[in-house]
This record gives C-alpha cells, sequence and structure tokens, in this order.
C-alpha cells in the first residue's frame, strides 16, 4: 500500500507504522533505563518524522489506551506495556540470534558440540507468556 508517489505508505499505514515505532521506541527506552514516562520530545531523535505528527501519535495511543498522560508525559498502561514488548521482540529477535553454527539459545560454549537439533524449539529465550 502506497501513496500518491509509490513510495510513500497511506496516511492510515502511516499512522499505524508511526504508532508501532513510538510503542517500540518507548519500550527500548524503558528498557534501557531511561526513565519510565515518555514525550514525543524524547523519542524524536530515534523518528524521522514531523514532530506534530509524533505528537499526534502520541494523543491516538492515549486515546487507544497503549499510553495513559501523566502530566506533560505519557506512560504505558499495562496494556499498552504488553503490546510493546511482543512487537519489540518480533522486531528484533532475528538480530539477537546467534551466527551460522551457533547455538541460539546460547547454552553451549563455542567450540562445543551443540545437541540441540531443533533450536528454535529448544526453549531458552522464548518470550514469557502473557497470562490474562
Amino acid at each position: 500500500m502506497t501513496g500518491a508517489t509509490g513510495s510513500e505508505p497511506s496516511g492510515a499505514l502511516a499512522r499505524l507504522v508511526e504508532g508501532e515505532e513510538v510503542l517500540q521506541i518507548c519500550y527500548w527506552y524503558q528498557g534501557e533505563g531511561l526513565g519510565d514516562r515518555f514525550s514525543p520530545q524524547a523519542v524524536m531523535p530515534f523518528l524521522q518524522s514531523d514532530p506534530d505528527l509524533v505528537a499526534e501519535t502520541f494523543e491516538s495511543l492515549a486515546a487507544t489506551g497503549d499510553l495513559a498522560r501523566d502530566g506533560n508525559a505519557y506512560v504505558f498502561t499495562d496494556k499498552g506495556r504488553r503490546k510493546a514488548g511482543r512487537m519489540f521482540f518480533d522486531t528484533f529477535t532475528e538480530f539477537q540470534q546467534g551466527g551460522h553454527g551457533e547455538c541460539h539459545a546460547g547454552c553451549c560454549d563455542e567450540d562445543e558440540n551443540c545437541e540441540h537439533h531443533d533450536h528454535a524449539l529448544h526453549g531458552h529465550g522464548l518470550p514469557p507468556t502473557v497470562s490474562g
């Protein structure tokens, strides 16, 4: 789906992508210990977007219940934190896999022959299940 130029996503798709990017950046931001309150200004260095669009995205995420206003900033709701975590995991898991011949679970030494035939089913490193 592209817009009139053929290279830009359509308005609805662009808003969806922008929202997902903002949630993932906030999740990373919090995970790195940079704080648990987010603002459009705080995520701008990580986005190539118009500041007004980012501010609208924060408002939209608050309207859908993924973020909640907290004074001049926003915080995750439980729903938003779970959603952001799932998206972050889905986006970045492949970048955290071992190289060719390495145990993806990280439980085998570099020169050790891994006894796990199917690393995808190995069990280590899988995301925790979300209850509820």
